[in-house]
């Protein structure tokens, strides 16, 4: 049988369908890492929030029935407001990190519908080669009947009188 015309083209599209299940497989794990980045993120920001709760509660228990100067009330204030001020900080970072993983999960969707088209692609390619192989091998038998039918022509009437008695 002879050899599939598109075979290095099959080639190539088993290698186009490799690297992008490589890459579906780096995004899913890049969409996973981003998933736990923004956990995390979420997480320090409910704990500091709960921290600062009490931090500040402390702080105006510590500081209650006692009388303090101007300066040391503005002190306290702006101390309070620091506490307050990283919250925003807290939550930028929650929002950047949320903003990764959507980011993360578009790009993990293209690769799925690259991987999608890649598959495809192979598919056809592994298609047209199966019809071929039927066509290969019907061409085949095709040309071992015109060899029987010539080889069976070329036998001398003799030949064919001996197989008929029997005789050599």
């Amino acid at each position: 049988m002879t050899v599939y015309p598109l075979a290095p083209l099959a080639r190539v599209r088993e290698l186009r369908e490799e690297a992008a299940a490589t890459e579906y497989s780096a995004r899913e794990k890049a969409l996973l890492a981003a998933k736990q980045e923004t956990l995390a993120r979420r997480e320090a920001l409910e704990d500091y929030l709960v921290w600062r709760k009490e931090e500040e509660d402390r702080r105006y228990r510590e500081i209650l029935g006692q009388e303090l100067s101007r300066k040391e009330m503005d002190e306290f204030k702006a101390g309070v407001a620091a506490l307050r001020e990283k919250d925003n900080v807290l939550m930028e970072a929650v929002e950047e990190a949320r903003k990764a993983e959507e980011e993360a999960a578009r790009i993990r969707d293209e690769a799925a519908e690259s991987l999608k088209q890649r598959r495809k692609d192979k598919e056809k390619i592994n298609s047209h080669r199966e019809i071929w192989r039927t066509g290969e091998a019907r061409e085949a038998e095709r040309r071992e009947d015109l060899e029987m039918e010539e080889f069976s022509a070329a036998k001398s009437p003799e030949m064919e009188e001996n197989e008929d008695d029997g005789h050599d």
